[in-house]
């Protein structure tokens, strides 16, 4: 049986997904019962954000993007998220986001994964959400400058305002 034939793409995208979920959320709490919480919070988050600036690199090349291009419209930008959400966002996530007008990305969770897995391990109160900093190093790779709503980056959204939404605003033409 040839599975990888068998599959569509959406089937693939949950697979990988969930293997690397389950991989990171594994590492988390094993690095938590190592080090403590506080390094490993910190070292999960900046983890996250330098991995984004290599995915964000490397989808900017899937879509034939030059190296170090640089954005100057909102169109632009708004491309690059939808095509970056269409890759990579597997169904389980149930990531909302959206444009509600030029120069505005909003996105959240109704119901967030990582909060019900940090939750079910009892880390809730300690845990620093790793979610937002994949975006914010999306961003920052593609030296867009913005502002955030949002002032919880510390902890989880979820847990603390029992609602995981965030809004940036860009000054892009």
């Amino acid at each position: 049986m040839d599975l990888m034939n068998t599959l569509d793409k959406k089937a693939i995208r949950e697979f990988f997904s969930k293997g690397w979920m389950t991989h990171d959320a594994m590492w988390l709490v094993g690095a938590m019962q190592e080090t403590g919480v506080e390094k490993a919070n910190k070292i999960n988050k900046n983890a996250v954000k330098a991995m984004a600036a290599i995915e964000i690199k490397r989808i900017m090349k899937l879509m034939g993007k030059p190296p170090n291009a640089v954005i100057t419209t909102f169109d632009e930008l708004q491309e690059i998220i939808d095509t970056t959400y269409k890759l990579i966002l597997p169904e389980f996530m149930k990531l909302h986001y959206g444009f509600p007008e030029k120069n505005v990305f909003r996105g959240g969770f109704h119901e967030c994964f990582a909060h019900q897995g940090v939750s079910q391990a009892g880390l809730i109160d300690v845990y620093q959400c790793g979610i937002i900093m994949r975006v914010l190093g999306w961003f920052d790779t593609l030296g867009v400058k913005y502002e955030t709503t949002s002032a919880v980056f510390d902890g989880c959204m979820m847990h603390k305002t029992g609602k995981c939404e965030i809004e940036f605003r860009f000054h892009l033409d």
